[in-house]
């Protein structure tokens, strides 16, 4: 049967999520302490244990003033012995129905990988948000303006990183994520040894969520509230990191270097009640807990 979770089926749901995924140990206990209730998590129980699992929270779809509300699914995962029997259609078709049940317009996931986009599309997924992969080549920042404050490292307030990410996207259609869910992106962020950098001038704000690893920099967001308050962090990190290379992911319809980069599919969306799609709009979608 499907049912929501307890407190009492956290040790099978962070067994399964351990045997699913790459994650630290006690990611669930993470999860749970910062941004989910056990009852955002539905199972599927047999003989008393759970043998499927699908997590979900609320947010939102915007594009300038209006917005529309969304439920976000992940974490969906199955125990090795009872894979294959249709488990996992049934809990995301139960994530649906209580998400519309509540009000919401449309779904939104992303693939955990190339695979899985087929399955979703068979329960009627679309592949409508890409994002924009620019790998920086030389010269490419010759003449943009250093910055003339000092840039911080991991450590900026969720308020802030709402204001600026707003602010960046206003014209960008995208799923947007409240200042305490930030607050959680950022902590999951410094989980994985990732870094934030952020940059307050007379230019503007900007913040940069992005990882090293053997002197690549992956320049996961970078956002700011001008095009020059961007530029000016991304050169100045570039500066201070000195990286053998870099590559950033932008949306599709803005941010900095807009002709640059290639497109690349990011996650999927499910408009309830309707047979239209986003990909039309260039919609954005990242930060998600993939």
């Amino acid at each position: 049967m499907i049912r929501s979770a307890t407190v009492l089926d956290i040790p099978e749901i962070k067994k399964i999520w351990d045997q699913s995924f790459d994650d630290p140990l006690n990611y669930v206990d993470f999860l749970y302490d910062r941004v989910l209730d056990p009852s955002d998590t539905l199972v599927f129980e047999e003989d008393g244990h759970v043998s499927s699992m699908a997590m979900s929270f609320y947010c939102a779809f915007r594009y300038h003033e209006e917005e529309i509300p969304c439920v976000y699914i992940y974490g969906c995962a199955t125990r090795p012995d009872r894979t294959s029997r249709g488990l996992m259609t049934q809990l995301i078709s139960a994530v649906e129905q209580n998400a519309i049940a509540r009000g919401c317009q449309m779904a939104v996931l992303v693939p955990g990988n190339r695979s899985l986009y087929r399955y979703y599309e068979r329960r009627g997924y679309s592949a409508d948000f890409s994002l924009r992969r620019v790998s920086l080549r030389p010269g490419m920042l010759k003449t943009v303006h250093r910055p003339e404050k000092a840039i911080e490292y991991d450590r900026i307030f969720p308020e802030d990183m709402y204001e600026i990410r707003e602010k960046a996207l206003y014209e960008v259609p995208h799923v947007v994520w409240k200042a305490s869910q930030l607050d959680f992106i950022a902590a999951d962020a410094l989980a994985y040894q990732d870094h934030i950098a952020s940059y307050d001038g007379e230019a503007g704000k900007a913040y940069a969520i992005y990882s090293i690893n053997r002197k690549n920099m992956f320049i996961r967001e970078l956002l700011g509230t001008s095009e020059e308050s961007s530029t000016m962090l991304l050169v100045g990190l570039v500066d201070e990191q000195n990286p053998k290379r870099v590559t950033m992911e932008m949306p599709v319809g803005g941010g900095i270097l807009p002709t640059e980069g290639d497109n690349v599919v990011y996650g999927m969306s499910k408009a309830f009640k309707t047979a239209k799609t986003l990909s039309d709009l260039e919609p954005y979608m990242n930060l998600m807990l993939d």
